[in-house]
């Protein structure tokens, strides 16, 4: 897979918890003028959350569900983390990928139970052509998350690259259950399942 389809594919979820990130969050160090939803409340939101993705009629409506997932991940109580990820997020956009390790590892640091932290981190190691420690990052943040199908997709990507074709086709599969419209995930799933299975009888 070419590191032009991998830098787009991973540029796109980037732009789409930006959008998240600034339809709702902070990026000052301001206290927080709301409490969170208690943790049953936003595990609840996000169940119901996922199962209309599960069963959304478009790409127009799956979009609208995933912002809308990326913006409960994307939220946190600690004006500190809140600061990190946003300075981390401008530093990932603009391609300055040393800054952008910087915060997020800062923010893995003071809240790890935070799972944007790792998938942000994990993405800039991915542009950075270190796997290892991206591969490391997600599976600590699927851990905590495993419907998150940003995660799950960028692996799926990442195993492709080292050739282990069968591991991403079970992976684009398992993701494409969770969100059946993840932008590019169907098309490598289709074009994986010929490569290794074959076009059958």
């Amino acid at each position: 897979m070419s590191r032009l389809f991998i830098t787009a594919a991973l540029l796109a979820q980037y732009a789409l918890c930006g959008a998240a990130w600034a339809a709702g969050l902070p990026l000052d160090p301001a206290p927080p003028q709301t409490e969170e939803p208690a943790a049953p409340d936003r595990e609840a939101a996000l169940n119901s959350l996922f199962d209309k993705l599960a069963h959304a009629k478009s790409a127009a409506e799956a979009r609208m569900v995933e912002s809308a997932i990326f913006s409960i991940w994307m939220e946190s109580d600690s004006p500190s983390v809140n600061l990190l990820m946003g300075r981390g997020i401008d530093a990932l956009q603009s391609g300055e990928f040393d800054r952008a390790l910087f915060y997020f590892t800062e923010v893995t640091s003071l809240a790890p139970d935070f799972v944007e932290g790792w998938d942000k981190r994990a993405a800039v190691y991915i542009l950075k052509d270190d796997y290892a420690s991206a591969l490391k990052d997600i599976e600590r943040l699927l851990k905590i998350e495993p419907r998150h199908f940003g995660a799950m997709g960028a692996l799926a990507i990442i195993l492709e690259d080292l050739g282990d074709k069968k591991g991403a086709l079970d992976l684009y599969r398992r993701t494409l259950k969770i969100d059946p419209w993840l932008e590019g995930a169907a098309d490598a799933e289709k074009a994986l399942t010929l490569d290794v299975e074959g076009r059958g009888i």
